[in-house]
């Protein structure tokens, strides 16, 4: 007996250096996990909340021009490209046609025979060679040729491509030396007049009026946003789609309040927006100054009703009796009986250490699930009508899976684990003593 009890003192020596390294691992392992569930909040404010209409459409401008040649020639002069920002009457480019310069000079030519006929005759009918009838007939003939000339003139300016509005060329399709007929040959567009129209629904005609601000968003860069206001709304609703027409003028965002109807015209100013683009519409019908808001994050729905989850605090004693609440239990089973104590710990005298939850470190907090009234949503805020005060805290990480009553803890709260450290290292000097 003696030599089986020293092989077994022997073999715990020898296994002692290998063990001692894996103890912190063990403990690491171990180490009970925090019950409470992790969650952010958010404490409920006052704020301003606007109500808005969705909509999609295409930028376009309020003054856009196609240049068409009306006649057959030969560019031979190009003076804007695309980009160029251009005046009303700039000249853009010049198309040669032979035929139309030689009727112009035909004209020109007719006219100065006629005036000199007329001059003429006016002279020999006042000497009394020729009688008023060949007077009034010199008269139409010269009248006849001031408006040929007149015609040739302006159709001779067919070949000098001018800008008909201030702008910026959007495109050039005309290039050197060749044959320009019956096709556009610039597009000129005036970036500071855009808008867009949106066709809404007729449950809207009464919400929507001149003057209320808009707010619009590029399609595929939420970056590029611009401002505006409605401009234009229709008076009649299409009885095929039921909807109405309105016309929304966008401007320099600047220049438009965040709410109210803007005090001057807007579109000063070049927009990011630009025509072609397709972009999200968002006008405000109205909005609530000073209202209880919180952030949308917060909301829970279920079954058509929304809720939030506030986070108050607990005293110890009732932690400890949603920490009783919390254990699972199982009819009809029986009390556990104490196991016995090992071999080991009864050869040398020992007891096992009894496990004991550890005590969960304050401060104490539990959610509790509210149920609220929703008013206007924007972005990612909420409108609150009812259910929570101004400064609780709601839920707005954590709050999807949380049940009412469950004990829950901030990041900012002491965890298990801190605790468990910090009693680890008060303990330190007095093991290692003992170990010694």
């Amino acid at each position: 007996m003696r030599a089986l009890l020293l092989m077994l003192f022997l073999g715990a020596c020898a296994g002692g250096s290998e063990g001692a390294a894996g103890d912190e691992d063990k403990a690491e392992d171990e180490r009970e996990a925090d019950p409470r569930t992790l969650v952010e909040v958010a404490a409920v404010g006052r704020g301003s909340v606007g109500d808005h209409i969705g909509a999609s459409a295409v930028v376009e401008s309020e003054a856009q021009a196609s240049l068409v040649p009306e006649t057959q020639g030969i560019v031979t002069g190009i003076y804007a490209e695309e980009g160029d920002t251009v005046k009303k009457g700039q000249l853009l480019a010049v198309v040669a046609s032979p035929t139309l310069d030689a009727a112009y000079q035909r004209a020109g030519a007719e006219l100065e025979r006629a005036s000199a006929d007329a001059e003429a005759a006016e002279r020999l009918f006042g000497q009394g060679a020729i009688s008023k009838t060949e007077v009034d007939t010199a008269r139409r003939a010269l009248s006849g040729a001031r408006t040929a000339n007149e015609e040739a003139s302006r159709t001779k300016g067919f070949t000098r491509l001018e800008s008909p509005i201030d702008g910026t060329v959007a495109a050039r399709t005309l290039r050197y030396g060749e044959l320009a007929a019956g096709q556009p040959a610039f597009t000129i567009v005036d970036l500071t007049r855009l808008r867009v129209i949106v066709n809404l629904p007729e449950r809207d005609l009464a919400k929507v009026r001149v003057g209320l601000p808009a707010t619009l968003t590029s399609a595929y860069d939420a970056a590029i946003t611009g401002a505006g206001s409605v401009e234009r709304v229709a008076p009649v609703v299409d009885p095929a789609s039921g909807t109405f027409r309105v016309t929304v003028r966008i401007g320099d965002p600047t220049e438009v309040p965040a709410s109210g109807a803007p005090t001057e015209p807007v579109g000063a100013a070049v927009s990011p927006l630009r025509p072609g683009q397709f972009a999200s519409v968002k006008i405000e019908v109205d909005r609530h100054e000073g209202v209880l808001t919180a952030p949308r994050r917060a909301l829970v729905w279920e079954e058509g009703r929304s809720y939030v989850f506030t986070v108050v605090e607990t005293t110890k004693e009732e932690e400890e009796k949603l920490a009783a609440a919390d254990k699972p239990k199982v009819e009809g089973e029986a009390p556990a009986e104490p196991e016995e104590p090992g071999f080991l710990a009864k050869l040398f005298g020992g007891e096992e250490e009894e496990k004991k939850e550890t005590e969960l470190p304050g401060p104490w907090r539990k959610a509790k699930r509210v149920e609220v009234a929703v008013g206007y949503e924007e972005g990612e805020i909420a409108e609150l009508l009812s259910g929570v005060e101004e400064g609780a805290s709601v839920v707005v990480i954590g709050n999807q899976a949380l049940r009412d009553g469950a004990r829950v803890r901030l990041p900012s709260d002491p965890t298990i684990a801190a605790k468990e450290d910090e009693k680890g290292e008060a303990a330190g000097p007095a093991v290692a003593t003992e170990a010694g």
